[in-house]
């Protein structure tokens, strides 16, 4: 029989399909480039600081062509590696409080249930993830973000505790709304209101009078200083006084962001080794005033238009220990993918590369929504459903394919064992049917035949995904129609379920979640893969065969790279155990 490769890609996702193999221990692969923290790294110079032939450091400023000069300062390689953080700083966005609680909804969803496996795998830390939406909505945003992980700060405070200020803001304030974070010294309030190194500091102290209360202090040069090499000493200046009377032992709760101004809302981007020369630079003031050992500890994210293309790369670097995100965290997926990205340790990224397929045969469709493609070797057929179209096709790879329009919305289809040709099992929005599938229109009339219900028929949800277990039983999720927006944006209210020959449909999974899809099995069957979709990340389960058992010892095995969009939407395991 011929080995075919199908690829029926959703309308809204892109058309790629990858394949690796996963070891029955089940290893974390993750695609990236990568360099080793420890090392030195051999590029042209671009300013900042270098160590020379004979391994002694120096500060020094150096043209862009210069070669072979190795920028990374490896005094301070630090054999503890450094948690990272990325921030989201939403600024004066959005508009109203229903449009920033269905992002919170939507940011909570995707972190909850999802972040323990990717701080457990092979070394990998989970960044700490924090986000700074306006004094309006923080109440808010802690009380949706609960349970998330997600913490939550001010972007700003003033420089008073109590008192006839109006309109000011006090650090103990946004500390008893549960705060863990005040962002100071953003560029845009130094330039648009004048906030001085003396403001800032002050607010720094303010900030700290308050237990548990965290700084994220922003730093960084304007396209003007930094054309006349003046990174350095502005960056210099900037934490000296900043940090001004700030003692050793506070420094823990100081995360330096350097955002240079000339890229920030610009599009522009720092490359990775800009953003390394300034971080070293940072690293070194604080050196100066701390000494090393506590400079070593410090974390120094980078800012200015970062994006899901952009966060591997620079989270590659050395002294790169996270990212100050500014208009991707208004978007719910931006966000995760780069949180994604956020990794502490990328050597444990992975060496593998899932290996991308291609389609041998293709067949014109035209398919709004083309899924749950299923192949039957005693029909030599490919059957596979268009959801919205309310459509199943099927196809011999010799003649030209055909379709049955059902009169229901379809989430996938599964092959019944029967003596006829296109016995199958369809997944509707309110039931399971069951039709034979062929090309004699005389059986038309009489359509699909309600086998039994689907569950959750209250929930704003229907069958998306589903496969036959190797007991004969079929396995399928259940799907949220308003995931992204809508009356229950960001809801996990979709559980996944089997039905057995006795039509009988008993729960698998002791949480909910969004958007069912990659379900699928190997040739042991001990095995279940599975995917909420918008989280982006393929887990594996151990599965029960016996009746009434639930999916036990979830793992990670895939996350897709934050520079690739869209997510997982559909996956099959073949005779050699590829996924």
């Amino acid at each position: 029989m011929r080995t075919i490769t199908t690829v029926v890609a959703a309308a809204f996702f892109p058309s790629v399909a990858v394949s690796f193999q996963v070891p029955r221990h089940l290893s974390t692969w993750r695609t990236a480039s990568f360099i080793n923290r420890s090392a030195p790294i051999q590029t042209c110079g671009l300013g900042g600081c270098f160590a020379n032939r004979s391994g002694k450091s120096s500060l020094q400023q150096t043209s862009p062509n210069e070669d072979n000069a190795v920028w990374y300062d490896d005094s301070f390689t630090s054999t503890t590696r450094r948690s990272p953080v990325i921030a989201g700083n939403w600024k004066l966005n959005p508009a109203t409080l229903p449009e920033a609680v269905n992002l919170l909804k939507l940011l909570s969803s995707n972190f909850l249930n999802h972040r323990s496996e990717t701080a457990s795998n092979q070394g990998e830390e989970a960044p700490e993830v924090v986000i700074f939406p306006p004094s309006p909505y923080l109440s808010v945003a802690i009380s949706e973000l609960e349970g998330s992980g997600i913490k939550v700060g001010a972007q700003n405070i003033g420089l008073e505790t109590k008192g006839a200020f109006t309109g000011e803001v006090a650090a103990s304030m946004v500390r008893s709304l549960g705060c863990d974070y005040v962002m100071l010294g953003h560029s845009e309030r130094r330039s648009l209101y004048e906030e001085t190194d003396k403001d800032i500091n002050t607010k720094v102290h303010l900030c700290l009078q308050e237990p548990n209360l965290s700084v994220i202090l922003c730093v960084g040069e304007t396209e003007e200083e930094y054309e006349n090499e003046l990174l350095r000493s502005v960056v210099d200046v900037q934490i000296k006084k900043g940090l001004m009377g700030v003692e050793g032992y506070d420094v823990d709760r100081i995360v330096i962001a350097y955002e240079p101004v000339w890229a920030i809302g610009t599009g522009k981007v720092a490359t990775p080794e800009q953003a390394q020369i300034a971080h070293v630079a940072v690293r070194q003031t604080l050196a100066q005033l701390y000494g090393p050992d506590i400079a070593r500890k410090v974390r120094i994210q980078y800012g200015g238009s970062v994006t899901p293309q952009s966060i591997d790369d620079l989270m590659t670097m050395p002294d790169v220990d996270g990212a100050l995100v500014g208009g991707a965290s208004l978007t719910a997926d931006s966000f995760t993918r780069i949180t994604d990205g956020g990794v502490s340790n990328p050597l444990a990224l992975g060496a593998k590369r899932p290996k991308e397929l291609t389609a041998r045969e293709c067949v014109t469709t035209k398919n709004v929504l083309g899924e749950s493609p299923v192949w039957s070797v005693k029909d030599q057929c490919l059957y596979w459903i268009s959801a919205p179209e309310e459509e199943v096709w099927a196809w011999n790879l010799k003649d030209a394919p055909y379709r049955r329009l059902i009169g229901t919305m379809l989430g996938c289809v599964a092959l019944k064992e029967s003596d006829e040709k296109g016995s199958l099992v369809l997944a509707g929005e309110r039931a399971f049917l069951g039709l034979n599938m062929s090309r004699n229109t005389d059986d038309f009339a009489s359509g699909a035949q309600t086998l039994c219900e689907r569950p959750e028929q209250v929930e704003a949800t229907r069958p998306n995904d589903g496969r036959v277990d190797r007991q004969g039983r079929f396995v399928f999720g259940m799907y949220n129609n308003y995931h992204r927006a809508g009356a229950s944006a960001g809801e996990n209210n979709a559980g996944l379920y089997r039905l057995n020959e006795k039509l009988e449909i008993e729960s698998l999974l002791d949480y909910k979640y969004r958007v069912s899809n990659c379900i699928c099995f190997p040739q042991e069957g001990d095995v279940m893969y599975f995917c909420d979709t918008p989280t982006r990340k393929v887990y594996a389960f151990d599965y029960p065969k016996e009746a009434g058992g639930k999916l036990s010892n979830r793992r990670l095995v895939w996350t897709v790279p934050a520079n690739l969009p869209g997510g997982p939407d559909g996956a099959q395991v073949d005779a050699d155990g590829y996924l």
